[in-house]
């Protein structure tokens, strides 16, 4: 247990080696958008490795917990089967961690959470605090060697739609799509814009606006330097109401 300790110690404290084999941390749900309250949906992790070696996962997990409720988490214990943290004590928050005393390699379920939604106002909302970030309880990944082999990290983001989402979402259009230099989004409503952020198809964020300019009744966003791709756009209001749209982006 000593060595393992030590292994846990040098996680926290090693920085990324740029030439190691990464891990990738790959989250999925069985659910189909637009969700409606009671529903309940599994939201599944799993450690993508290969040939990569690895001996340590940690996962900080954040959830908008006024949108959605956490009923269980299941830990699958048959790879990484040294069990180090299950703490959902926090509200919105998971923070989960095993290991193993021999090389972990291939495709590793970690665990799987039941959520269940009890309000339809905004969007589900399951993100990554990562290690990187300077939290030293952020999701990561270490080697044998005691470095840092995170690769790459999906959030989770699935639409709901009320009554009043609709009514936001009608008040919105955006053109044009698909789009190459300027996305243009033109709105109605008298709701006033916290920030817009645009996710990538797997989650990941790419670009969050907080400060928004608007000409009139219409907001200018520059999309020229966006691989091309499917993209998620999302706009929040002041007042947490939530729309997201779907972009082409074709250079």
């Amino acid at each position: 247990m000593k060595t393992l300790k030590l292994l846990i110690l040098f996680f926290f404290i090693a920085g990324a080696n740029l030439k190691a084999q990464t891990v990738d941390l790959v989250a999925n749900v069985d659910a189909i958008p637009p969700l409606s309250v009671g529903q309940t949906f599994t939201y599944t992790i799993q450690a993508v490795a290969g040939t990569t070696p690895y001996r340590v996962v940690q996962l900080y997990l954040e959830f908008n917990e006024t949108v959605i409720q956490l009923n269980s988490l299941t830990p699958d214990n048959t790879d990484l089967n040294i069990p180090l943290s299950n703490d959902t004590s926090v509200p919105g928050v998971i923070r989960y961690s095993a290991g193993a005393f021999n090389d972990v390699f291939g495709t590793t379920t970690l665990f799987t959470a039941v959520f269940e939604v009890i309000n339809t106002t905004e969007s589900v909302m399951i993100e990554h605090v990562l290690y990187s970030n300077a939290e030293p309880n952020g999701t990561g990944v270490s080697n044998t060697s005691a470095e840092n082999i995170t690769g790459s990290t999906n959030n989770i983001i699935i639409a709901t739609l009320s009554t009043n989402q609709n009514d936001f979402r009608d008040s919105f259009s955006v053109f044009p799509n698909p789009v190459s230099d300027v996305l243009y989004i033109k709105t109605n409503t008298a709701s006033e814009i916290e920030n817009i952020t645009i996710h990538s198809i797997d989650g990941k964020r790419i670009q969050q606006i907080n400060s928004i300019n608007t000409m009139g009744n219409q907001m200018a966003i520059p999309v020229r330097n966006l691989k091309e791709a499917l993209y998620f756009v999302t706009i929040t209001s002041t007042e947490n109401e939530v729309v997201t749209f779907k972009v082409l982006i074709n250079q």
